[in-house]
């Protein structure tokens, strides 16, 4: 016998060994062997084709030749499948009940409480027994004005020449002593002028501005009036323009004056 009539009978052998054996996991595969589905030929796909083709076309000619017997089959096919559908259907569940609705709870009055009715007639009894009593003590209130405490006297250093200057024409002598010290004796006459002239001639609604026509080189007053303690007494403030800063000094009073009005021309 050749070599290749030995070998299929040495192959034979094996495979018949195997199929007749117990476990097939526990043996091992053969050189050669195949692993997976059968290998797709064209011969294969092209009878596939075939006997679709051969279907459609007998399909075809019953319907063309007996139309009657396709309505009939599909008919029938359609009903079976109906019937499959409606009988995997789950039935419907039955609905739940629904709450009766709430009744509304009987309602009863209520009498009201001894004395509950009187009480706002009490208040404004009271109210009214009060408020005559009331609105004078309110009229006096808007009409008295906060009397101003009286100011302490000034008092100036007698070592310090430049307070005691101040303090003579009438500025307060706790002013800026930077202040003090630049202003000329020009400017001392000019703040003794603008003080003077408002106590006499200013009303308390207004200012005083000394000098009228004004000198850089010359220091600037202003004089106007707050509440004083008394009527006779007229509390001042002056503030002091000079090399283009301005200063204010703490407030003076003149008491003894009387009120300050234009002088006539």
């Amino acid at each position: 016998m050749s070599a290749p009539a030995r070998q299929w009978t040495t192959q034979h052998s094996a495979y018949d060994t195997f199929a007749s054996g117990g476990s097939y996991a526990s043996e091992d595969f053969f050189p050669g062997e195949r692993i997976g589905p059968p290998v797709r030929t064209r011969a294969r796909a092209l009878l596939r084709k075939c006997l679709f083709l051969s279907i459609a076309a007998g399909i075809g000619w019953a319907a063309f030749n007996n139309p009657e017997t396709v309505k009939a089959i599909l008919s029938s096919a359609a009903s079976t499948v109906s019937a499959m559908m409606e009988h995997h259907t789950p039935e419907p569940t039955a609905a739940a009940p629904k709450p009766a609705a709430l009744q509304p709870l009987a309602s009863s009055e209520i009498a009201a409480a001894p004395g509950e009715a009187a009480a706002p007639v009490a208040a404004s009894q009271m109210q009214a027994a009060v408020a005559p009593d009331a609105a004078p003590a309110d009229a006096a209130d808007e009409d008295a004005a906060p009397a101003a405490s009286p100011l302490p006297p000034p008092k100036a250093d007698p070592a310090d020449p430049y307070q005691s200057r101040a303090l003579a024409v009438g500025l307060h002598p706790d002013l800026s002593r930077v202040l003090l010290t630049r202003l000329t004796p020009a400017d001392y006459r000019n703040a003794g002028i603008a003080i003077k002239t408002a106590l006499a001639e200013t009303p308390d609604n207004a200012e005083y501005i000394w000098p009228k026509q004004r000198n850089p080189e010359l220091a600037l007053f202003q004089v106007h009036f707050v509440a004083g303690a008394t009527p006779d007494c007229r509390r001042y403030v002056v503030q002091v323009t000079k090399g283009g800063w301005l200063t204010t000094a703490l407030p003076m009073e003149k008491c003894g004056v009387r009120t300050g009005k234009p002088r006539q021309g």
